[in-house]
């Protein structure tokens, strides 16, 4: 029996997925490459907004000969999960909500519709060492990464519907 020869198994497994041309689907890719669909993102309102659009064409790229436009509504919404005896509100959930629409340009009576959402929380101290600033920063962050899981998430979609084959079309 060969000592260690498992630890040779995966490397030599890995270098035969790369010589029969395989790639993750969410490899990191040079800008522009799309995983199979090109889809110019238009631009969505507020830092939110930026954020998810930014995370959009990362992922997706730029393409330069666009097949579809994808337009997302983004609505975010913080509620209370923590209150002290004194009534202040200590700890926050974000949660947002993504609704997408991927158009074939050209074709104004054909597009995918669907919606994704996801939800994070934050603390915001009421103590007297808590500052101001902190929670701010902390509220923005985690709307930041709302955003980022959200375009992770519309991406995966369009990622599944590319890997299917299928046109996108109207959902019934």
């Amino acid at each position: 029996m060969i000592r260690g020869g498992s630890r040779l198994l995966v490397p030599l497994a890995a270098l035969a997925l790369v010589a029969c041309g395989f790639t993750p689907m969410h490899a990191e890719r040079p800008a522009g490459e799309t995983p199979g669909l090109a889809v110019a993102v238009d631009t969505i309102p507020g830092s939110a907004g930026f954020v998810l659009r930014e995370r959009l064409v990362e992922r997706l790229g730029t393409p330069s000969q666009p097949d579809y436009r994808l337009s997302v509504a983004l609505e975010l919404r913080d509620e209370g999960a923590a209150v002290t005896r004194e009534d202040i509100t200590t700890r926050y959930i974000v949660t947002g909500t993504a609704s997408y629409r991927l158009q074939p340009l050209g074709r104004p009576d054909e597009a995918l519709e669907g919606a994704v959402s996801a939800q994070t929380a934050y603390s915001a101290p009421a103590d007297d060492t808590a500052s101001a600033f902190a929670s701010r920063a902390a509220a923005l962050d985690a709307r930041e990464r709302v955003a980022r899981t959200l375009a992770d998430r519309i991406v995966l979609r369009l990622s599944v519907l590319d890997w299917l084959g299928d046109e996108p079309a109207a959902e019934q």
